[in-house]
């Protein structure tokens, strides 16, 4: 698929048989509230320096005092183009938009806006949704999410090929040669699936750039993933992953809600694994209960990510020596 290769967040992001590393955001502190603005962006702006690939966040809607302590959630698209009007070549993604719960046309134009403003670094992970509580407020029934989810992800590639793209489902119907004024670069922007969005494994590999699951055991995950890569086109695979990043480089696992507590040569033998069986992109999610951000980027960029180096940086040493 020439576009998606062309597009600067998915070459700088995903490599065949490789595997490379994002972060999960915003940063925040040990009550889940999100570090001030002026600190995050000091924070992305280190990690583009050290070699992290992508940023990504999440897209809840609603909150409900029943999902208990939780990270500040910020609407996706706002958060990223002001992370984007403050970084130059890090990817941008949403893992994951809740593409039930808002309009295909908002989704498209809302995405495309973003891309551009971002010189093409958008990656768009969409989803179904899972928080049932949310479903009743936009008056969608719960019954119907495969196939809503279906027809948005069609809506968006239709949206984005023309200004009148003739679209017509059972979400809605353009009228009088209507559309979206500006258009994506490439006319598509890489989208992905989150989990399996009630879809037959097939039906994603047909349709998506990509998959967005989630951690689970290995073996498992090692199954999945010969599934998935079964592909004529390369489509990469990623997953979030919460990582407690000890001060003793060789302390061992200790499972943790969402992935694990260990040191740094424990975490580099467990992404070497990962990458092994085929996973292409992690995106870390950092407790910060004893260290700093600052001092966990730092440790991370400096000792791990030279053993998954990200494309740009690898052109970039490419063109240093030819000088």
């Amino acid at each position: 698929m020439t576009t998606i290769q062309t597009h600067n967040g998915f070459k700088r992001t995903f490599q065949q048989e490789h595997l490379t590393l994002g972060l999960m955001l915003p940063f925040d502190d040990s009550e889940n509230i999100a570090l001030p603005f002026d600190q995050q962006i000091a924070l992305v702006q280190y990690a583009e320096r050290l070699g992290f690939t992508s940023l990504f966040v999440r897209d809840s809607p609603l909150y409900s005092p029943h999902l208990g302590n939780v990270t500040t959630n910020y609407d996706p698209f706002v958060f990223l183009t002001f992370i984007a009007a403050n970084t130059s070549k890090i990817a941008l993604g949403t893992s994951s938009i809740v593409a039930t719960l808002r309009h295909p046309v908002h989704i498209a134009k809302a995405s495309a806006s973003l891309d551009l403003i971002s010189n093409e670094r958008l990656l768009l992970g969409i989803a179904t949704g899972d928080r049932q509580f949310e479903f009743p407020t936009f008056k969608i029934n719960p019954n119907e999410l495969s196939q809503h989810f279906q027809s948005a992800v069609s809506s968006l590639k239709e949206l984005w090929q023309s200004s009148s793209p003739q679209t017509s489902n059972h979400l809605f119907e353009l009228y009088e040669d209507s559309g979206l004024q500006v258009l994506p670069k490439h006319k598509h922007i890489p989208i992905f699936a989150t989990g399996y969005a009630k879809q037959h494994i097939d039906w994603l590999k047909t349709h998506l750039d990509g998959w967005l699951f989630y951690p689970q055991p290995f073996q498992q995950q090692k199954a999945l993933l010969q599934q998935w890569h079964q592909n004529e086109t390369f489509k990469p695979f990623m997953h979030p992953l919460v990582i407690d990043l000890s001060a003793n480089p060789n302390e061992l696992v200790k499972p943790v809600k969402g992935g694990y507590r260990l040191g740094r040569n424990t975490l580099l033998n467990i992404l070497k694994a990962y990458e092994r069986i085929g996973t292409n992109h992690i995106m870390l999610q950092f407790i910060t209960n004893d260290r700093t951000y600052k001092d966990i980027l730092t440790e991370v960029g400096n000792e791990i990510i030279p053993h998954f180096p990200p494309r740009h940086l690898q052109e970039d040493k490419i063109y240093e020596t030819t000088r």
